[in-house]
């Protein structure tokens, strides 16, 4: 049994159905028969299904592979920019990263959401790549790398794409444009709808029933479910902090969007646009803008993927925390590159060509002391924040039940001669079950559908397959409530002691 495991269970649940076979590997299956299946590609799953079985299913198995995308967005972002944009700015940005609470958050959580922050920074890596040296198949791998990223958070990757489409363009030759968008378009859809088209050639009574789905329909998920209903309410499950503006990023409230990127974001937009004036500025004394010049590009389309985040998900419906990660790097190089920018600035130089070596003046002098104060001030916010997250074990699960070990206790102990260890109403009631004993579930019902029939639950309860319902929130009756619900809750009684167990009558 498993008794340290504590994250996002949804996700935990399915690394551990998907390792006892390689069907159930492959469709991301979230419980172990392979009844029901995750929501997304489980690319990234993948990775952490690797890890669990090498050194076992835990904690330290569980989070590895986000802990290391953590780490490789940083490095990656230094690599990133260091050419560009020099030593300093891509320290300061990848430092930032290090310690942005949002991004300590994810690296520390078992979602998908650092792999996918540094697949977006290795693409725009590629990008500066393609622009520097203008060669077609830097484009085409970048474009690749964001397909990778599909597979690993779908529609959330899309934060990114529209700054990388913009280099692709401007990385191409004149006279090439058309080949290489067209040739960059074609790599990313193969790569990003590889596995979904693979997996939609499986008859659907051959593979697991996707969550969220209203016909088993794998291209409804990837699409719709996790694409267009994920802009509103329809669709989203679990807990969010409503309210959708443009505020929403400095808001203080339950989801902490404040401290966790909402600092950072206003310091970013403040000396982003005290920056942009010291360029123009510069420029009126003497020509310094040039969108020809490849780390000028590379910085419109850095800031081209922060103003989309910011926007995107302050119109969202329902955001979560994770997804932020979607955009934290983008936040951290607009950070960096204005420091970079105004600390080299010639804001308050004195008049006269100055010489190599002279002293800078008060002016300049004060804004860098200014600067270095803003930093020490951002460091220590971030570091309290990060302290808080590590000394509280602070998770991004939105599914966790502290009556979870007491029910599996219960539920082990009279596991005898069945094949379901219990009934649900809905997968996300009892995947802290599959996640502790890894034993088959029978699930009713998916997002928005029935999964099985009461003719066959019936059939099921009546041969000893399953002598336990679980329902948390039981349905009674009623018009939206699902008959199969409404005949377990009838021919089911409470089991004392534990809230939303019944033992089914009928057998």
């Amino acid at each position: 049994m498993i008794h340290d495991v504590s994250g996002n269970v949804f996700y935990d649940a399915a690394v551990r159905s998907m390792g006892t076979s390689w069907h159930n590997f492959f469709f991301g299956a979230l419980e172990p028969r392979g009844s029901v299946s995750i929501d997304k590609p489980p690319i990234d799953l993948w990775l952490q299904v690797a890890t669990t079985r090498v050194i076992g299913f835990g904690l330290v198995g569980l989070h590895l592979p986000e802990a290391l995308g953590g780490v490789a967005a940083c490095g990656l972002l230094f690599g990133a920019l260091r050419r560009p944009f020099g030593f300093a700015a891509a320290l300061v940005s990848a430092l930032a990263l290090v310690v942005l609470p949002v991004s300590v958050l994810t690296a520390r959580s078992d979602t998908m959401d650092s792999v996918l922050a540094a697949l977006e920074v290795g693409a725009l890596w590629l990008s500066w790549r393609a622009l520097e040296s203008g060669k077609i198949r830097w484009s085409v791998l970048a474009a690749g790398v964001m397909g990778l990223a599909f597979n690993v958070k779908l529609g959330e990757m899309l934060i990114a794409l529209p700054a990388m489409a913009l280099l692709w363009l401007w990385a191409a030759p004149a006279g090439a444009r058309l080949r290489v968008v067209g040739a960059a378009a074609a790599t990313f859809i193969a790569v990003a709808l590889s596995w979904t088209a693979i997996a939609s050639l499986t008859p659907t009574r051959d593979r697991p029933f996707p969550i969220g789905s209203l016909n088993g329909s794998i291209w409804h998920v990837t699409l719709v479910y996790n694409g267009l209903d994920r802009l509103s309410s329809h669709g989203a499950t679990g807990r969010a902090e409503g309210g959708a503006g443009p505020l929403r990023l400095l808001s203080a409230g339950p989801m902490q969007y404040w401290t966790l990127i909402g600092v950072a974001l206003l310091a970013t937009s403040v000396l982003g646009l005290l920056a942009l004036g010291a360029l123009l500025m510069r420029s009126a004394e003497r020509p310094r803008l040039d969108l020809r010049s490849p780390p000028e590009r590379l910085a419109v389309g850095i800031v081209l993927w922060f103003l989309t985040g910011v926007i995107a998900f302050s119109a969202m419906e329902r955001l979560q925390v994770r997804y932020l990660e979607a955009f934290a790097p983008a936040v951290c190089a607009v950070f960096g590159m204005s420091v970079s920018v105004l600390y080299r600035s010639g804001i308050g130089r004195r008049a006269g060509p100055g010489r190599s070596g002279d002293p800078p003046s008060r002016g300049l002098l004060g804004l860098r002391i200014v600067l270095v104060c803003v930093g020490l001030g951002l460091l220590a916010v971030s570091l309290g924040k990060d302290a808080y997250v590590i000394r509280r074990a602070r998770s991004d699960s939105l599914l966790t039940d502290a009556s979870t070990p007491a029910l599996s206790r219960y539920l082990r102990a009279h596991y005898h001669g069945v094949r379901y260890e219990v009934a649900a109403a809905n997968i996300n009631d009892v995947v802290g079950l599959v996640v502790r004993d890894g034993l088959p579930v029978l699930v009713l019902n998916s997002v928005d559908g029935s999964l099985t029939r009461t003719k066959s639950l019936r059939a099921q309860v009546s041969q000893g397959l399953v002598h336990y319902y679980f329902a948390p929130h039981p349905c009674h009756s009623g018009r939206y409530c699902p008959g199969n619900e409404i005949w377990s809750y009838t021919h089911s009684t409470a089991v004392h002691g534990l809230p939303g167990l019944r033992r089914f009558t009928v057998g």
